[in-house]
């Protein structure tokens, strides 16, 4: 007979105490606060989102010049030309893309002036004939062997866009495509959605940054580069700190530093229930913070904060829950602080190699390969599914979505995979 007595419990937690992940990831866009706007020239905002939608200055063509190498020439005087019976013009000069010169040439009726692609089109001129369908002589003439009709082979100025032509819309995420449309146009500066600041802390007495030896027991530091490179990768501008020792006043000192300027401080480890574990208190000292349990697998423990209006994520230390945890509570936050629409990765529906298992009253994110056989997607876990296993992680594809009720998944049953990709 045991000398303990008192209730006890048969579970680590029991289902009543779990968040939905969905409500949880609520609460963490409620967390943040509204997109922050700058002003950027084209080049330096490809990737991000207009905050302000955009409209041309100048027009496009921004001057009438030709689309051909060849000879501008008033139509009418080419009118019947043909192969065997040219009409033949005196030639006055020729005319080049770049400044116009100060007494620009111009074309009358009996003469015709060379031109270049993208050269300005000669005063007098209403069409261009292009250099294949013509012969010249050594005394400057020149015989063309086609009519035009006017306007061919002419870019007319503003014909494509306008000036104040919406050019791209509130919302549009600019692509390098765009910077060409918007420089053409005389669009020099655009208001966008800035990229999110986050601040990366790492939590844990056996932590070392990465290049500085190994004393036993310990293990470098490989969440805190791992979630600064998914910042990054997602467009955000991660700022690494720590690793921090489980000391409450070291991790209050680097809350306390790091705060300032960040859109986001994010943390890993510390947040679980050991008596090592003093994430939750050092928010709390400087703060408000909320501790949680979600109904999710890997990934129950995390805590959400605010310090001086800054929010404070804090997920498990886990690697494998740190970057479950990122993708599936974070990520999302982070598209809409970046103004974006697309908030979830791609999305693929695929038929298990085989059977898999989940805890019942979790949704578990399973690591899992994939493969494409006659258009249709198969998975199958990429290793073992415990919180630790980096190798898995690295070698899967996409993570597979298990119902919070369901326990098992036979081998043919269908899940939804979000695809690890961009």
């Amino acid at each position: 007979m045991t000398d303990f007595v008192g209730t006890g419990r048969t579970t680590v937690t029991e289902p009543r105490e779990l968040v939905p992940v969905d409500e949880y990831v609520s609460w963490v866009v409620r967390s943040l606060g509204g997109p922050r706007r700058v002003t950027r020239s084209p080049a330096d905002a490809v990737g991000l989102v207009l905050a302000r939608e955009v409209r041309a200055v100048t027009p496009l063509p921004p001057f009438t010049n030709s689309a051909m190498d060849g000879w501008a020439v008033v139509a009418a005087d080419v009118a019947g030309a043909d192969g065997d019976d040219p009409v033949v013009l005196d030639g006055v000069g020729s005319a080049h893309a770049g400044p116009t010169p100060d007494e620009p040439l111009a074309v009358s009726s009996g003469r015709a002036v060379a031109v270049m692609t993208g050269a300005p089109l000669p005063a007098g001129a209403d069409a261009v004939v292009p250099v294949e369908l013509t012969s010249g002589a050594d005394d400057g003439r020149v015989a063309v062997h086609a009519a035009v009709a006017a306007g061919d082979h002419v870019r007319h100025a503003g014909e494509e866009l306008e000036p104040d032509t919406v050019l791209l819309p509130e919302r549009h995420r600019l692509t390098p495509r765009d910077v060409a449309v918007l420089l053409a146009t005389g669009v020099m500066e655009v208001l966008v959605v800035a990229p999110p600041r986050v601040t990366v802390l790492t939590t844990g007495n056996e932590l070392v940054p990465v290049g500085n030896d190994l004393a036993p027991g310990q293990i470098h530091d490989s969440n805190g580069p791992m979630l600064a490179a998914s910042l990054a990768e997602m467009g955000c501008v991660p700022t690494l700190g720590g690793p921090i020792p489980d000391v409450l006043e070291d991790l209050v000192d680097a809350l306390r530093t790091h705060v300032d300027g960040a859109d986001l401080v994010l943390l890993s480890g510390g947040v679980s229930a050991g008596e090592a574990d003093h994430v939750a208190t050092a928010i709390r000292e400087l703060g408000e913070v909320q501790r949680t349990k979600l109904a999710m697998q890997p990934g129950m423990p995390q805590a959400l904060g605010r310090i001086d209006g800054t929010p404070v994520v804090a997920l498990p230390g886990n690697p494998v829950s740190t970057y479950v945890s990122f993708e599936v509570l974070v990520r999302p936050a982070l598209r809409i602080l970046q103004g974006r629409s697309d908030l979830l990765r791609p999305q693929v529906t695929a038929t298990l190699d085989e059977g898999v298992t989940s805890p019942v009253g979790k949704r578990s994110y399973l690591r899992v390969r994939l493969r494409q056989q006659d258009g249709e997607w198969y998975a199958r876990p990429a290793g073992g599914q415990g919180s630790h296993m980096l190798g898995a992680l690295s070698r899967a594809d996409g993570l597979a979505v298990v119902p919070v009720a369901v326990g098992r998944l036979e081998a043919g049953r269908q899940v939804l995979v979000h695809l690890l990709v961009s």
